[in-house]
């Protein structure tokens, strides 16, 4: 009986500190949008909710088939800085805008976010790939 509880400590033990490992440095951040209809199209509003605070430069926003009228689909990575995220630091509260303005080149008349889908990412320092945060699709994806 107590060769079988140390195993299974033993084994727990490993499993676990096998996954605390994986999960280093890696944060914990809480999304939220909220999809609106005005005169420019679509809007989509990205909210973060709450966990941790983190630096802006490692979250970045990935737009697929946005369709911009008049110029046709984008599809392009953006920083926050580029959706309207004013800050250095993502905490509760802060939010980003994926709109006409800020995904669509100058000569878009409206956005169309309804085959979209959009993720939100944080990518770790000095590394080009992360872990996607929140996704969001379009009513028609």
């Amino acid at each position: 009986m107590v060769a079988i509880t140390v195993l299974l400590a033993a084994t727990a033990a490993t499993f676990f500190m096998g996954f605390e490992g994986s999960l280093s440095g890696s944060p914990t951040v809480a999304v939220q949008s909220e999809f609106d209809v005005d005169r420019g199209g679509h809007e989509l509003t990205v909210e973060f909710t709450g966990g941790d605070v983190v630096a802006g430069e490692n979250v970045e926003v990935h737009v697929a088939n946005a369709g911009c009228r008049g110029v046709g689909s984008v599809t392009d990575r953006y920083d926050l800085g580029e959706l309207g995220f004013p800050g250095s630091t993502v905490a509760a509260g802060t939010d980003a805008q994926v709109t006409v303005g800020t995904v669509c080149p100058a000569a878009a008349s409206r956005l169309d976010l309804s085959r979209t889908e959009i993720s939100v990412s944080w990518v770790e320092p000095g590394a080009a790939s992360g872990r996607v945060l929140y996704r969001w699709r379009g009513p028609a994806a």
